[in-house]
């Protein structure tokens, strides 16, 4: 396989070169005020934190997974939509490491390391899965179908799953602006709609995963939403302290539901720190007991933080999790992984 193909180039600013894990999250604070001042993923990009989980062995960072988690936390504190893009962006590039050739890996990083920003697509959240399919067409392939992605960002590549005509799942990566690449809202807040009208994509952009892949992406894009959640918590904690004074206005009700707050939040933060330890310990030793370990500690801080950020009480789905958790337990290993 060649490198991947450049379409659509655009002229961009060098990007800040972050040299150390102790710069990030001071990075990460200075990209803030440029957040409202230019697309997000033109602030990204230049800022340089899109390369800092590029592995060590292709030139990166390779940052650990706590100094990503607080880097989306932080920049979460001041805009949510932002963070959720560099999480999809973190969890593309965990996909990346996790398929193709070496020299396709290295393509893509590159262009990581340039400041060229991805967003990971699916069927749902972080899941190497989609209603898309590609098809032999010429010197590469054709790409119908859709997917859903995080945001409605001007990002320059799209990672997404689909299936060859066998049923086997690749990872596909499509410039933003290809022909017949079409992104709607759906009216959840959540994700918008990728639709895919006969797309093509070069034959050394589409990326053959690894076995634990899926598990290993959907570890990492758990750990990311929660740390953008948790983001948002401090911040909503810490304006709702500031509007009390402090000269004794607060009530029985409002000091219950700070203190509850608080236990929330360091709960979450307890787990985001467990579930980074276990995925690094994953990329480090990409064993089939390391990656089920990490996939079902951070199943766990996925369900914690969802009913922290909704209030509810288990849905189908998260019972469905639960019922998952329980048999991976049962089953003593990684034939019951969720």
């Amino acid at each position: 396989m060649g490198t991947i193909t450049h379409l659509h180039e655009r002229l961009r600013a060098v990007p800040n070169r972050i040299d150390t894990e102790g710069d990030v999250l001071t990075v990460a604070s200075a990209v803030l005020p440029a957040l409202a001042q230019m697309p997000v993923a033109e602030a990204l990009g230049r800022s340089g934190l899109l390369a800092v989980s590029v592995p060590s062995d292709f030139g990166g960072l390779d940052v650990s997974n706590v100094v990503l988690a607080e880097a989306v936390s932080l920049v979460a504190a001041v805009s949510a939509g932002a963070a959720v893009i560099l999480a999809s962006h973190f969890s593309a590039l965990e996909a990346i490491r996790n398929a193709g050739s070496e020299e396709q890996r290295r393509s893509a990083f590159a262009r990581a390391a340039a400041g060229e920003c991805f967003l990971l697509a699916g069927r749902a959240a972080a899941r190497l899965e989609s209603d898309a399919q590609f098809l032999p067409e010429g010197m590469g392939f054709r790409l119908e179908g859709e997917a859903k992605i995080a945001a409605l960002a001007d990002a320059d590549w799209l990672a997404i799953p689909a299936a060859d005509p066998s049923g086997e799942t690749a990872l596909l990566l499509v410039p933003r602006n290809a022909p017949g690449v079409t992104i709607s809202e759906t009216g959840d807040e959540a994700s918008s709609r990728l639709d895919l009208a006969g797309v093509h994509v070069a034959a050394d952009s589409v990326l053959t995963p690894t076995r634990h892949a899926a598990h290993m992406v959907e570890s990492v894009h758990r750990l990311l939403l929660a740390a953008a959640i948790l983001g948002q918590a401090r911040k909503e904690l810490e304006t709702l302290v500031a509007a009390i004074a402090p000269e004794g206005d607060a009530t029985v009700a409002s000091a219950q539901a700070i203190g509850w707050r608080q236990v929330e939040i360091e709960t979450i933060h307890a787990l985001i720190l467990r579930v980074a330890a276990a995925i690094d310990a994953a990329q480090v030793n990409p064993a089939g007991g390391t990656i089920a370990e990490a996939h079902r500690l951070a199943t766990i801080l996925d369900i914690t933080t969802q009913r922290m950020r909704t209030g509810e009480t288990a849905g189908e789905e998260e019972e469905s999790l639960v019922v998952a958790l329980g048999l991976q337990l049962i089953a003593g290993g990684e034939q019951g992984a969720v």
